[in-house]
C-alpha cells in the first residue's frame, strides 16, 4: 500500500493531466476570445466539445455572458487522473483506506455480552488521501492556465473560464 508520496511525484501527475487536457483548455480559451470579441455564439468552433454559456442572469438570454463553462462525466475524469498516475507508476487504488466505524456496545441488565441495536452507528467510508491530493494539484494548475474546476459528486467535474472583459 502507497502510504505517502512526495509533492513532487504528485505534480508530476497533475502536470500530465494537465498536459491530456490542453485540447480543451485551447478549445475553451479561443472560444472566450471570440465571444469577448463579439463573434455569434453560433460561428464558434469548439472542436466536438460541449461548452456551455455562463450569464450573468441565465433567464435572460441577452443578458452578458461571464464564462464559458464545460463538464466532463466524472468517471471520464477519474479514469484520466488513474491513467496519469499509472504512466508515473502510482495505482490509486492501491493508496485507498477503509474505514469502518462501529456503534458502542449496548449492554442490558440480563446481558451477559452486548449487541449493537440494529447497528445504528455504523460507517464505512473510502478515503484516498493521494487521490485528493492529484486532485488539488490538478485544479491548482488549472487555475494558474485561468480556469476554476469543481467536482459534482457522482455527477460531473466542472470546467469554468471567466471572459476577459475589454479594458
Amino acid at each position: 500500500m502507497v502510504s505517502e508520496r512526495p509533492g513532487e511525484e504528485l505534480e508530476q501527475i497533475a502536470a500530465r493531466v494537465v498536459e491530456s487536457l490542453e485540447e480543451l483548455i485551447a478549445v475553451m480559451k479561443e472560444a472566450a476570445n471570440q465571444v469577448s470579441c463579439g463573434r455569434p455564439v453560433e460561428e464558434i468552433q469548439v472542436g466536438g466539445y460541449q461548452l456551455y454559456l455562463a450569464r450573468k442572469n441565465p433567464e435572460d438570454s441577452k443578458s452578458c455572458i461571464e464564462a464559458i463553462v464545460c463538464t466532463m462525466d466524472l468517471e471520464d475524469y477519474m479514469d484520466l487522473l488513474e491513467s496519469a498516475a499509472a504512466e508515473e507508476g502510482l495505482c490509486l487504488d492501491d493508496a485507498a483506506e477503509l474505514e469502518v466505524t462501529m456503534p458502542e456496545a449496548e449492554f442490558g441488565e440480563n446481558m451477559v455480552t452486548g449487541g449493537f441495536g440494529n447497528f445504528v452507528g455504523v460507517s464505512v467510508e473510502l478515503h484516498n488521501s493521494c487521490l485528493e491530493e492529484l486532485m488539488e494539484s490538478v485544479c491548482r494548475l488549472l487555475v494558474e492556465r485561468g480556469l476554476a474546476v469543481a467536482c459534482v459528486p457522482d455527477e460531473d467535474v466542472v470546467f469554468y473560464l471567466p471572459l476577459r472583459r475589454p479594458a
